[in-house]
């Protein structure tokens, strides 16, 4: 880690109701920020919020949501769903049964599968903003059914149904924004919110165009600070840098509690390493070694040796090699984009990855007594894929867009006393050596 989890957060930069770690957080990303993903994003920070990817209340209610798997601190749930009762009884297990200290409810989601239900009571995501009260109640209950966990709401600025973005619509306006804020806030008592900050378009715009078409409106976030000021606000939308995060939350004296961030650490979760320090202001310890991708990969390896032991610990015979590749290879996505920006990058380092999972995890017959442990494996992996030079350079002052650029290119020649670069570009995937 790269700060102790007894050193004293930083306060949030809004009026303080805002769970630590808000400062600077991890975007829920589906099928991005599993269990996996955010044991590695601990490796990095201690101290920034990470979250669940969403999952549906019905599913935490069962208790078979492999994704609400806690094993960090400063952790937000987050839940989709339309149901009242529904919500309730999931944030009740997710703060019992889990131990999570915060549960948020997704209202922002434009996709499809959750905005388009042939039945409209079971709409949810970018449709809670179309009926204020219904999504008031929900956050009501879900506040009643905890105790000491904090609920949020993680909302857009408006939704709109024309994808050309030139018609007026009052469902996209900053009135009606204010309007669902008011009526979440005064019948439940939430005081969080977390607002990307962009309009929601229904039908003909994937998630992705949804994060690029309709135009940001940071002002407008400024403005339900001023509006609310017995409420925290949290930014996100378009933040690729924390030097960029930094200066959203001291603009305008500080007045927002909290920067989002969530495609720019999925690409490149290196960036997460100068968190702590440039963020929440964590002295660096002279005397303990900086972060490196190489000491990246082993801790987050050990990890990957207890959750492999943990998920293979029932597994019969017929399904034990099934599985254990399984879990590996959610283990190595996770970790896939450490090498972003680098003179090995993401997409061969990934191709590695395969390489190793094919040699190591297709074998048969395999005696769970003699299994090689999932850390050997991949650090072996990395060390054939990576150049040292990329492995051991202390991750400071990371680039948001990668370290194989023109100008850190003409660093590494000035010094350059190896070939260490020169053998990371041309090493033969096929060829990479499986001892």
């Amino acid at each position: 880690m790269v700060a102790r989890d007894d050193v004293d957060d930083v306060p949030a930069a809004g009026r303080g109701f805002a769970r630590p770690g808000s400062r600077l957080s991890v975007a829920p990303g589906f099928d991005v920020t599993t269990p996996y993903y955010r044991a590695l994003c601990r490796q990095f920070t201690s101290r920034a919020r990470l979250w669940t990817e969403m999952a549906h209340h019905d599913c935490v209610e069962r208790l078979k949501s492999r994704t609400m798997t806690r094993g960090e601190s400063r952790v937000t749930a987050q839940l989709g769903g339309a149901c009242p009762s529904g919500l309730a009884r999931a944030a009740e297990l997710l703060e019992s049964e889990y131990g999570y200290d915060e549960v948020n409810l997704n209202c922002g989601c434009p996709s499809d599968r959750v905005v388009a239900k042939k039945d409209d009571s079971k709409c949810f995501g970018a449709m809670m903003m179309m009926n204020p009260e219904n999504t008031a109640e929900c956050a009501r209950r879900m506040a009643e059914a905890t105790d000491d966990a904090k609920i949020t709401i993680k909302h857009r600025l408006g939704v709109r149904f024309d994808k050309t973005m030139t018609k007026e619509e009052k469902t996209d306006t900053y009135e009606y924004c204010v309007n669902f804020v008011e009526t979440i806030r005064e019948a439940a008592g939430v005081d969080h919110f977390i607002v990307h900050a962009r309009a929601a378009v229904m039908g003909g715009l994937n998630p992705d165009a949804n994060r690029r078409i309709p135009p940001l409106r940071y002002d407008e976030v400024y403005a339900l600070c001023d509006d609310f000021t017995k409420c925290d606000f949290t930014l996100n939308g378009g933040v690729d840098s924390i030097a960029r995060a930094k200066e959203l939350l001291d603009r305008e004296d500080g007045k927002l509690a909290g920067v989002m961030m969530g495609r720019a650490f999925y690409k490149h979760p290196c960036l997460l390493a100068d968190v702590d320090r440039v963020v929440f202001g964590v002295d660096v310890d002279a005397s303990t070694p900086p972060l490196t991708r190489r000491s990246i990969v082993k801790t987050y390896g050990e990890f990957g040796d207890g959750a492999m032991a943990e998920e293979l610990a029932h597994a019969d015979a017929t399904i034990y090699v099934r599985k254990r590749k399984a879990v590996a290879r959610k283990l190595f996505k996770a970790l896939g984009g450490v090498t972003y920006g680098t003179t090995t990058g993401a997409r061969m380092f990934n191709r590695a990855g395969d390489v190793m999972l094919a040699a190591r995890y297709d074998a048969l017959p395999i005696d769970p007594e003699d299994d090689r442990p999932f850390s050997v494996n991949l650090m072996e992996c990395c060390v054939d894929a990576v150049s040292r030079r990329v492995l051991d350079s202390p991750l400071v002052d990371v680039n948001p867009e990668g370290e194989n650029t023109n100008s850190r290119a003409l660093e590494r020649d000035d010094d350059d006393d190896d070939d260490d670069d020169e053998r990371a570009v041309e090493v033969n995937i096929e060829s990479l050596s499986i001892k």
